[in-house]
Parts: structure tokens; C-alpha cells; sequence
């Protein structure tokens, strides 16, 4: 009788055998033509050097997304798509050209007189401004502050209020150690930014003067600052009392 159902089922298709199950098929984690984040990111970085240069160099008017995409070798559809038009592009690098690189703001330290600490601060502000990075965005922005009036207002005001309020933490610190007077911090440090710096900055930035201030210029300013803002008195200890721990 088994032989007989044995027979019967050949003739129908061969014996049946177990079902085996099949492996789940793995996922591909990078599908071709989809970059990673890592590449994305990449990306961007190359697209935004390229448009600063391009717009640092030529201004709004004679950059083009063209340009900005063959200069990054990407699709000028994808600049529409992660950063939309030409003035959301240029909006996006002054944005990116002030935050960048953000330098250490001066502090005072255990052993500072008044003298080393306002002279670190003032090497802060001179490298702040005078930088081949702040340069080449005040430029662009003093070029482009017809066309952006309110745009240009608004990045400006940011930008001097931030380092004036590194500057007025410099003053607050000096009076906790006792090296300074109680007074208007916020005023001392408007007075010291504009004194340190002079005409330099808005004839470097017309480029109308190259030359950075000197060493020897930062002291002397620095030195009549103290005298002028804090009196004879406070100049005379400026080199000799040190700030305590």
C-alpha cells in the first residue's frame, strides 16, 4: 500500500520535501547614487568656500548659481534645493563668514596686571578685525549694504555688540581683582574698542591702508587709555599690581 502512494506521488510531481526558509535579503545601508551624511556635508563645505570666494571676489551682482555650482562641481539644482536662490546662497555665507572661526575672548588671569590684561584685549581686537577673514566680509558687506540695507544693519550690529561684550567682560573681571575702579564697563569697553582700533579698520576695510597696526602702537594707545580713562593713579600700578587668584 505504501508503495502504491509512493508511486502516486512521483506521478504527481516527485516526493514532497521540507520547505526551507530563506534568508532575509540584507539591507544596503548606501544605496548607489545616495551619498552619506559625511559626503553631504563635504559637500556643502565646498559649496559655500566656493560662493564666498566667488562673491568676496565679485560681488552679488556678478555671481551666478551657475558659477557657484561648476565652481563645486555639483547640479545648480541641487544649490535650489539645500539653499534655495541667489540671495538666500549670499545670505547663508555672510552668515557663515561671521560665525566662523570665532576666536578665544580675552580673560584675566592670576598674576595679570592691568597692563598685560588690556593689551591681551587688545590684541584680541585687532586680530578680530583685522584677520584676512573679517576683511574680506566687511568688504563684501560695505559693497553689498545698498542692496541689503537692513540685512547688512542687523549683521553689523551683531557682529561689534559681541566683541564689545568680550571687551566689557575683560573690565568686569579687572574690577573683581581690584586693578580698576568701579564704573561703566559697557562704556569703558565701547571707549577701548574704538581707541585700540582708531581709523585703522575703515581704512584697511576701503582699502585704502594695508598696513595692520604695529606692537609698539597697540601699547601706546592701551597706555593712554588707562591714563585718560582711569587717571594717573591707576596708570601708575598698571605694569606693578597683579590680579590675585
Amino acid at each position: 500500500m505504501a508503495k502504491i502512494k509512493e508511486t502516486i506521488s512521483r506521478r504527481q510531481g516527485g516526493l514532497r520535501r521540507p520547505a526551507t526558509k530563506s534568508k532575509p535579503k540584507r539591507r544596503r545601508l548606501n544605496q548607489a547614487g545616495r551619498p552619506t551624511a559625511a559626503e553631504l556635508e563635504k559637500r556643502k563645505a565646498r559649496v559655500m568656500q566656493v560662493a564666498t570666494d566667488l562673491f568676496v571676489t565679485n560681488g552679488y551682482a556678478a555671481t551666478s548659481l551657475v558659477d557657484i555650482a561648476r565652481g563645486a562641481g555639483v547640479a545648480t539644482r541641487t544649490l535650489y534645493q539645500h539653499f534655495g536662490d541667489k540671495e538666500a546662497m549670499f545670505r547663508e555665507v555672510i552668515y557663515a563668514r561671521d560665525s566662523a572661526g570665532a576666536l578665544e575672548r580675552p580673560t584675566v588671569t592670576p598674576g595679570d596686571t592691568l597692563l598685560d590684561a588690556l593689551l591681551r584685549a587688545g590684541e584680541y581686537a585687532h586680530d578680530v578685525t583685522f584677520r584676512e577673514q573679517s576683511i574680506g566680509l566687511m568688504r563684501l558687506m560695505i559693497a553689498e549694504s545698498g542692496r541689503f540695507p537692513d540685512f547688512m544693519k542687523q549683521v553689523a550690529t551683531s557682529i561689534f555688540a559681541r566683541f564689545r561684550k568680550n571687551i566689557e567682560k575683560v573690565f568686569v573681571a579687572l574690577e573683581e581683582a581690584k586693578l580698576i575702579p568701579n564704573g561703566d564697563h559697557a562704556r569703558s569697553a565701547e571707549l577701548f574698542f574704538d581707541f585700540v582700533l582708531g581709523s585703522h579698520p575703515i581704512m584697511t576695510y576701503t582699502n585704502w591702508d594695508a598696513d595692520s597696526p604695529t606692537p609698539e602702537d597697540l601699547r601706546e594707545r592701551v597706555e593712554l587709555f588707562i591714563m585718560g580713562r582711569f587717571g594717573s593713579k591707576v596708570a601708575k600700578g598698571a605694569d606693578v599690581r597683579k590680579a590675585k587668584g
